[in-house]
């Protein structure tokens, strides 16, 4: 689906210019189809869809792949995206390696093992490590990831997260009946005693279905961040002022934005007063079936909240196998454990705890990632506003990823302060090669391909049975019930999308003209000559069903 242009001033990359034949390690020979100083748009031979490259993982191909006739050829808006396939060599190698063989074992996804053990770990890391992104600035990430699980009932969902969530569920078993023990052992203290001892605070590193006050509660003693560990998001969202009646709901939407950011939080009940916690940082694990998302996602008001999860779609499950694992699966269990008790770098004159910083050249790759995320952000905002702002949180999800596989691959040593160039590499490819296709393929099948989704298929159909070759804002506005429910506002900005999606060519406006007219794109009509016929009979039978209707005579 990726074949909308990246609308940006910046210059077409120096070594892949548009129609550059490039070879890809994964996907192998393309055509690049459209180019910014940091992102390539490329067409690979044996695939539909183009896809999002960074530059620095194309080389020069020797052999001619085939140049697509258009830049920006219009997009197939009713067609469904593939759920991309995890990618080899660029997780964590004991990630990647317990993800694809507990899959395999499971008949699951890999991909969604692999995203929701990467949420794990990050959970496991204490907030206390954090990098510092910029090197003229004081911005910090640490690693807080909420991943969630898309897919039907069939997925299993629900077991696969169980299995990668096990370590950190047994530390936190093992927390919770120590702080038992200390509180039987307090309790039998006598009341002088209790008067110079303080009362055990619970050490805690994952809740369930816990309220906002409750995980506040739990925040003010352990300010190294929690995991939410949820089977089932979709109680968690109906919890949410938008999605329900809840008195109060409006605040806790406030208080789980903010477990994104992380940081210090005041809760304040009038009925329970008022708790002060430190680090508000959660970190999210969850699953959830297409349908009833939909009609979450697609409330009229939008404050962001669903666009800090990062999605992947997951398919039917297999059938899995009756065969050991292998040692893999205690190791991904000794991991967690080693990032659980992993503290920041100490500097090595003055040993006190740094932060950590990206080498040159993985800043330089920053820098290069914050400009294709920019580009993606701009290309998007005309079409599709929710997923315009998903990207918009790129740049903080590519310094998380660095902390996380920094985290993930030095475990067990002293953690080193620099996050290294190859790093930043294979989590730039990862952010854009695997994760960006999935958020594609989220924000087109499950909330809809562009914003008034209903409004842009409706003046799609209609410029496909009509054939049109010329288009108007007053010709889109009559019609069926749809369109012509569209003001003139409404109906500009739906060509405007179109615009962006492929579909039209704006024209230059006569001396007398208001309103923007368009050439259709030629293609259109072309590629989409099936669903045009379909449309037609469609519109056919409706005509001859009110024909019928309105001339039925009573019997």
């Amino acid at each position: 689906m990726s074949n909308i242009n990246l609308k940006s001033e910046a210059e077409p990359h120096p070594k892949f210019d548009c129609g550059a034949c490039v070879d890809h390690h994964l996907y192998g020979a393309g055509t690049v189809v459209a180019a910014t100083l940091s992102m390539a748009c490329v067409r690979f031979d044996h695939l539909v869809d183009a896809k999002m490259i960074f530059p620095s993982f194309l080389r020069p191909s020797s052999k001619d792949a085939p140049l697509a006739d258009n830049d920006n050829c219009p997009v197939d808006l009713w067609a469904e995206s593939a759920h991309p396939s995890l990618p080899s060599g660029l997780l964590p190698p004991l990630i990647e390696e317990f993800a694809r063989k507990r899959a395999e074992q499971m008949g699951v996804d890999p991909g969604g093992m692999a995203v929701t053990a990467l949420a794990v770990c990050a959970a496991a890391i204490t907030d206390d490590i954090k990098l510092r992104v910029k090197v003229h600035d004081d911005w910090t990430e640490t690693a807080r990831l909420w991943a969630i699980i898309v897919g039907g009932p069939s997925a299993k969902k629900t077991p696969a997260i169980n299995a990668v969530a096990g370590p950190l569920r047994a530390i936190d078993d093992r927390y919770q009946r120590q702080h038992r023990e200390a509180l039987q052992a307090w309790d039998a203290l006598d009341k002088k005693a209790k008067e110079t001892i303080p009362k055990p605070a619970a050490k805690r590193i994952r809740v369930m279905d816990a309220s906002p006050e409750k995980v506040g509660e739990i925040l003010k003693d352990n300010p190294g961040g929690l995991l939410l560990d949820r089977d089932e998001l979709t109680g968690w969202f109906g919890a949410m002022e938008k999605y329900s009646s809840a008195k109060g709901a409006g605040a806790d939407r406030a208080f789980w934005l903010q477990a994104f950011n992380g940081g210090s939080y005041s809760i304040d009940r009038i009925a329970r007063g008022s708790i002060w916690v430190p680090n508000l940082s959660v970190s999210m694990i969850g699953g959830i079936q297409p349908g009833p998302l939909r009609s979450i996602v697609q409330g009229k008001d939008d404050d962001g909240l669903i666009q800090r999860f990062t999605p992947i779609i997951v398919g039917p499950s297999g059938d899995g196998c009756d065969e050991a694992a292998g040692p893999i699966v205690p190791m991904y269990a000794a991991l967690v454990d080693r990032l659980h008790a992993l503290r920041p770098p100490l500097g090595k004159t003055v040993p006190v705890e740094r932060q950590l910083r990206f080498d040159e050249g993985a800043q330089a790759i920053f820098m290069d990632v914050c400009r294709t995320n920019g580009a993606l952000q701009r290309s998007w905002e005309t079409v599709n506003a929710k997923l315009a702002m998903h990207f918009g949180k790129y740049d903080g999800l590519f310094a998380r990823l660095c902390v996380l596989w920094h985290c993930i691959e030095m475990a067990g040593s002293e953690l080193p302060e620099r996050i290294p160039e190859d790093t930043a590499r294979r989590v730039a490819e990862f952010l854009h090669g695997y994760l960006l296709q999935h958020a594609l393929a989220f924000y087109r099948d499950v909330v809809g391909l562009a914003d008034d989704q209903d409004m842009v298929l409706a003046v799609a159909n209609w410029i496909l049975a009509r054939g049109m070759k010329t288009v108007t804002v007053s010709e889109a506005r009559r019609g069926d019930r749809v369109r012509s429910s569209m003001d003139e506002r409404q109906a500009a900005q739906i060509l405007s999308r179109l615009d962006a999606l492929g579909w039209l060519k704006p024209l230059p406006l006569d001396r007398n003209q208001k309103s923007p007219r368009y050439d259709v794109n030629p293609l259109v009509h072309r590629l989409f000559e099936a669903q045009a016929k379909q449309e037609v009979l469609r519109r056919a039978e409706i005509r001859t069903l009110i024909s019928e209707t309105t001339t039925m005579k009573g019997t």
